[in-house]
C-alpha cells in the first residue's frame, strides 16, 4: 500500500508544473538528455577594466540537443585565489542557441578599492542538461583606474545584442580584513 501512495505521489509530482520562471513541468527536468554538449563559437571581454565599471563578457553558443542549462563563472585572482563558481541559468529561448553577453558588476564587494591593477581570470564554460559541459573559455582581467573597455569585434559589433544574465561575485581585497579596513604594513613583515 505505501509503494502504491509513493508512486502516485512522485506521478503527481511529475505531472504538475513546477514554478521555474518557465512553464515547464517536472518531468521535464527530471528526464536527463544525452547527446552533444554546448558549443561556443565566439567569445569576447575586454581585458581591462576601470574600478567599478560594468565588465560585459559576449558569448555565443549552440546545443544541437537545446538543453543548455547554466554558465558557470570561476574568478581567480592573483594574490587571493580562486573564488566560488558563480552559476547564470540560460533562459528558455537561449537553450539551443544564444548570442549577447554576460554582466559582472566590479564595483561588488570590495571591488572600487581593490589595488591599481589587480590581476583577474575568468574561466567561463556551459553545462546542459545532461551533464556534458562546453570546452573552457578563459578572459583575463586587468582592474585600473582610467582603464576602457574595447569595444567587442564581430559577431558582437552589429545589432542589438541581449544580456543573458549577471555573474554575482563580491571581489575580495586580500590587503583588508572583513570590515573594509587595511592591514598596517607592519603586519606583513612579521
Amino acid at each position: 500500500m505505501k509503494k502504491t501512495v509513493a508512486l502516485i505521489f512522485i506521478g503527481a509530482l511529475v505531472a504538475l508544473p513546477v514554478r521555474t520562471g518557465y512553464s515547464e513541468s517536472l518531468a521535464e527536468w527530471l528526464i536527463k538528455p544525452g547527446g552533444s554538449p554546448p558549443v561556443i563559437t565566439n567569445s569576447f571581454a575586454a581585458d581591462e577594466l576601470h574600478h567599478g565599471d560594468i565588465w560585459r563578457i559576449y558569448v555565443e553558443a549552440n546545443d544541437p540537443d537545446g538543453d543548455m542549462l547554466r554558465f558557470v563563472c570561476v574568478f581567480n585572482q592573483a594574490g587571493y585565489g580562486s573564488y566560488s563558481a558563480a552559476y547564470v541559468v540560460v533562459k528558455k529561448q537561449h537553450r539551443g542557441k544564444m548570442k549577447g553577453y554576460l554582466n559582472f558588476f566590479s564595483a561588488g564587494g570590495a571591488g572600487l578599492r581593490m589595488p591599481e591593477w589587480t590581476q583577474l581570470t575568468m574561466t567561463l564554460y556551459i553545462q546542459d542538461r545532461g551533464g556534458n559541459a562546453s570546452s573552457k573559455v578563459i578572459f583575463p582581467l586587468v582592474l585600473s583606474r582610467g582603464a576602457r573597455q574595447d569595444p567587442p569585434p564581430a559577431p558582437f559589433d552589429t545589432g542589438k545584442l541581449e544580456r543573458l544574465g549577471t555573474i554575482s561575485v563580491e571581489l575580495v581585497n586580500p590587503q583588508e580584513d572583513g570590515n573594509g579596513h587595511r592591514f598596517p604594513l607592519r603586519h606583513l613583515f612579521r
